[in-house]
C-alpha cells in the first residue's frame, strides 16, 4: 500500500506541474492529460511565422526568376577573358555599335604579320560587353567569318561551340559544318544532320550533307533513296557530288580529271574513298581547303607542301606537322649535291623542302649555313620567313658562331632573335659589333641590327646593364666620314633609327646627314588624314578595341616595312596608351628583322 501510495503521489504532482507549465514549440500550447499529448494549434502564430518566410522566399524566387529570365547576348560571347590575354570587356566603351559593326566587316586579314595576326585574334576573341547603340548586324558572326578568313579555324570552332544552339541561324550551321568538314571532325558534320534537313526542306546542302553521313555511317539504302530524290530536284546540279557518291556506294574507281570545281564537301569525299587527286587540279584561294589539303594522303606531295607554305600563317602549325610533311618527300641524289653557289638551279614547289632536309644531313658548317641562308632569303621573298625560321631554328643552332661566317652572321642573329634565343643571339651579335667596320656589308648588318638589341635590353631586363652592348655612335661617325673620303656609298636602313629615338634614344643629327640623299628616293606610304584622325581620337579617349580596330584597317595587307616611319611611330605610341606597351616593341622587333 505504502509503495502503491508513494506511485499515485509522484503521478499526481507530476501532471499538476505540467498543467501549469505550457510548453511552447512554435506549433500552438502543448497539454499533457490522461489521453497524452494534447496540441491547441494557434493557426494565427502559425501564419504569422510562415508569412515572413512566405516573404523571404518570394524575394528569393524572383531573383532567381530574373536571372534565368535574363539572356546572354550572343554578341558578348568570347573565349578570351581578361586573364587569358583578352582587351577586357569594357574594350568597346564609349564606341558606336553603327562604326563598330561597318568597320569589323572592313577588317583585313594580313597575314604578313605575326603581331598583327595576335592583335587580330585578341579582337575578334575578346568577352566583351556591346558598343552603345542597336545593332543592324550579328557581330558574333562578323568575327567568327573573319576567324575563318585568318585561318583560325579551331578558335572559330570554339566560338559557335559557345552559343545556345537558338542562337544559331542558317548561316551559322553552315559555317560550323564547313569547319567540322575541314578539319575531319565528321562526327560533329553528321550530329543531328536530320534536324537539319527537315528544318530547312528547300536546301539542297543539307541533303547533300545528309547523303554522305549516311554513307559513313553504312546506312546504304538511305544513300540511294535520299540519292534518288534530290536528283529529281531542278536546282541539283553537282556532277562531281554524283560521281563522287556513287564512286563510294559502288566502289567504283574514279578518275580526278573528271572533277571540274571541288567543292569543301566534295573534297572530303575524295579523302573518304582514297581517290588519288591530280596535281593539276584547282582548289580555292580559301584557308577551309589550306586546312583540309596539307593533311590529305591522296593529294600529291608537291600540292601538299605548296598549300603548306601558303596558309602557314593562316594556320596555327607546330613545326612537327611540318618537318613531317616534308620529310615525307624523297630527296634524289641530284637535288642533294647540286651546287648550292648556283643561282640558275630552280627547284620548283619543293626548295624548302629539299634545302631543309640537305641542311640537317650537312656535315661542314659552312655549306650548312649556306643552305641554310638560300633558304631564309627564299622565304623572305616568298612571305613565309616565321615558318622557314621555325624550322630551321634547331639546326641553325647547331652551327658556332665565328668570324669565318661573318656573312651570315645577321641572317642567323635575326632568326635567334625571331624565335626569342637572346643568349645565342647576342653570341651572333657580338662578332657583328667586333666586326662592324670590317667592310660596307659587315656595317650594314650591324647598323640593321643594333636598334634590335637596344630594344630587346628596354624589353629585357637581363641585358639591360651589359656594357659590351653599347655603341659609340662617334665610332659610327668616324667611320662613315671615313666611306665618304673615299666615295664609298652609304647605304642602311634608317627605320631602327626612328624607333630608338621613340624610345628617347637619341640619334647624332649627323648620322641621319649621312643618308639623307637615299632618304628621298626612298617613299613611304602613309595613310589618309581622316584615318589618322579617326586614331587619335580612339587613341586618346582610351576606346582601346576601337584603337586597334583602326590600326588595323589602316595597316590593311602591307609589310609594316611599307609604311612611313612616322606613321609606325603613331601606332607605337598608340599601343602604348592603351597598354599594349610589351606589343609594340613586339611590333618593332618583328618589323626590324623581317
Amino acid at each position: 500500500m505504502k509503495l502503491f501510495f508513494k506511485y499515485f503521489l509522484f503521478i499526481f504532482f507530476l501532471v499538476a506541474f505540467f498543467s501549469k507549465n505550457q510548453l511552447y514549440a512554435g506549433l500552438g500550447i502543448e497539454t499533457w492529460g490522461g489521453g497524452g499529448i494534447k496540441r491547441d494549434i494557434e493557426v494565427n502564430e502559425i501564419e504569422d511565422v510562415n508569412t515572413e518566410d512566405k516573404e523571404v522566399d518570394s524575394e528569393e524566387n524572383k531573383n532567381i526568376k530574373s536571372m534565368e529570365l535574363k539572356k546572354i547576348d550572343p554578341n558578348t560571347i568570347g573565349i578570351l577573358h581578361d586573364t587569358e590575354g583578352g582587351l577586357g570587356y569594357k574594350m568597346w566603351e564609349g564606341s558606336k555599335r553603327d562604326f563598330v559593326e561597318k568597320y569589323l566587316k572592313l577588317l583585313p586579314i594580313n597575314i604578313k604579320s605575326e603581331i598583327i595576326i595576335e592583335l587580330t585574334k585578341r579582337l575578334l576573341l575578346s568577352s566583351a560587353d556591346l558598343p552603345l547603340g542597336k545593332g543592324k548586324e550579328d557581330l558574333i558572326l562578323i568575327r567568327i567569318n573573319k576567324l575563318v578568313e585568318l585561318g583560325d579555324l579551331e578558335n572559330a570552332s570554339l566560338l559557335i561551340d559557345s552559343l545556345k544552339f537558338d542562337n544559331k541561324n542558317q548561316e551559322l550551321l553552315k559555317k560550323e559544318t564547313e569547319i567540322n568538314l575541314s578539319l575531319n571532325n565528321f562526327d560533329l558534320v553528321c550530329s543531328d544532320i536530320d534536324e537539319r534537313t527537315k528544318e530547312y526542306q528547300d536546301d539542297l546542302y543539307w541533303k547533300k550533307i545528309q547523303i554522305f553521313c549516311q554513307i559513313l555511317n553504312e546506312e546504304i539504302n538511305k544513300a540511294n533513296l535520299s540519292l534518288s530524290l534530290i536528283k529529281e530536284e531542278t536546282k541539283f546540279n553537282d556532277n562531281d557530288f554524283l560521281n563522287l557518291i556513287e564512286s563510294l556506294i559502288y566502289k567504283e574507281e574514279i578518275e580526278s580529271s573528271q572533277f571540274s570545281n571541288l567543292n569543301l564537301l566534295n573534297l572530303a569525299m575524295t579523302r573518304i574513298g582514297k581517290i588519288k587527286l591530280n596535281e593539276g587540279l584547282y582548289f580555292k584561294n580559301n584557308p577551309l581547303f589550306y586546312t583540309m589539303l596539307y593533311k590529305m594522303p591522296n593529294v600529291p606531295i608537291e600540292t601538299r607542301i605548296e598549300t603548306l607554305e601558303k596558309s602557314q600563317k593562316l594556320i596555327n602549325l607546330s613545326a612537327e606537322v611540318v618537318e613531317e610533311i616534308y620529310n615525307s618527300y624523297q630527296v634524289t641524289d641530284e637535288e642533294m649535291n647540286f651546287s648550292i653557289d648556283d643561282k640558275t638551279v630552280y627547284l620548283g614547289k619543293l626548295t624548302q623542302a629539299i634545302l631543309y632536309q640537305r641542311a640537317i644531313r650537312e656535315k661542314n658548317e659552312e655549306v650548312k649555313a649556306k643552305i641554310i641562308k638560300k633558304a631564309i632569303n627564299l622565304a623572305l621573298s616568298n612571305g613565309n620567313y616565321p615558318l622557314i625560321v621555325k624550322l630551321n631554328i634547331e639546326t641553325i643552332l647547331e652551327i658556332k658562331p665565328s668570324k669565318k661566317l661573318l656573312w651570315f652572321a645577321s641572317t642567323a642573329c635575326k632568326a635567334l632573335f625571331y624565335t626569342n634565343k637572346l643568349e645565342e643571339a647576342y653570341a651572333w651579335y657580338e662578332i657583328l659589333e667586333k666586326m662592324k667596320f670590317e667592310d660596307q656589308n659587315s656595317f650594314k648588318d650591324f647598323i640593321d641590327l643594333w636598334p634590335v638589341t637596344e630594344i630587346y635590353k628596354i624589353k629585357d631586363n637581363n641585358y639591360k646593364n651589359i656594357d659590351k652592348l653599347n655603341v659609340s655612335q662617334d665610332e659610327i661617325l668616324d667611320f662613315i666620314n671615313k666611306l665618304q673620303k673615299e666615295n664609298k656609298k652609304i647605304e642602311f636602313n634608317t627605320l631602327g633609327l626612328y624607333f630608338l629615338e621613340n624610345y628617347g634614344i637619341e640619334i647624332n643629327p649627323r648620322i641621319w646627314l649621312s643618308v639623307i640623299d637615299n632618304d628621298k628616293d626612298n617613299i613611304k606610304y602613309f595613310p589618309d588624314a581622316t584615318m589618322l584622325s579617326l586614331l587619335d581620337n580612339a587613341t586618346k579617349n582610351n576606346r582601346v578595341a576601337e584603337t586597334i580596330l583602326l590600326i588595323l584597317i589602316a595597316i590593311d595587307e602591307r609589310n609594316l616595312n611599307d609604311f612611313s616611319p612616322f606613321f609606325l611611330q603613331k601606332i607605337i605610341k598608340s599601343l602604348d596608351r592603351i597598354g599594349l606597351g610589351d606589343k609594340a616593341k613586339d611590333l618593332v622587333i618583328e618589323t626590324l628583322i623581317f
